[in-house]
């Protein structure tokens, strides 16, 4: 594969998808020093919120020790080139925490569903653009579906506002 002439951008997960080993318990401090390390070695894009994205402080997903609004607002101020994104899956995210994300100074929100289901981001997807957000449409689990599947699924989230297409499976079955 030839990369000459193609932008890549790199996009570190470490301080949401690492929230989850540490039971979600990261400190502000810690979580700033990591953002500015990150900022510092010139990664350009961020993610922040509990592991399983905006509102996901549950009993069924775990407490973190900060709220989403808390280390968004530790963290964005601190950077100096990187950007920030946040994760939220409709149903455990709502509408009030993207909007709370944009307004704290969230750049660019991933909207994730099970790879079958990308209908219910159309809202989310649909108000991201509104907000004039870098929005991404994320399908998950993606050895669940055929490739077939998988094209019509983006292409829902495409026409919805997505900018962007993950398909992703962290199961372990590519």
């Amino acid at each position: 594969m030839n990369l000459q002439g193609k932008k890549i951008t790199l996009h570190d997960m470490t301080l949401r998808d690492g929230m989850h080993p540490k039971r979600h318990q990261i400190s502000l401090e810690q979580m700033q020093s990591i953002a500015q390390g990150l900022d510092a070695a010139g990664i350009p894009l961020i993610e922040v919120t509990h592991g399983d994205g905006l509102g996901g402080s549950s009993v069924n997903y775990g407490f973190p020790a900060h709220t989403d609004e808390e280390y968004l607002s530790a963290v964005i101020p601190l950077l100096k080139k990187a950007k920030v994104s946040a994760l939220l899956l409709p149903g455990i995210g709502t509408i009030d925490h993207l909007k709370m994300a944009r307004e704290i100074g969230v750049n660019t929100i991933r909207v994730a569903t099970h790879c079958t289901e990308a209908d219910v981001s159309e809202q989310h997807i649909n108000l991201a653009r509104k907000l004039e957000m870098d929005t991404v449409g994320f399908l998950m689990m993606a050895h669940m579906a055929s490739p077939e599947k998988l094209v019509e699924q983006a292409k829902l989230m495409e026409g919805y506002g997505a900018n962007c297409i993950y398909v992703t499976d962290s199961a372990g079955h590519l």
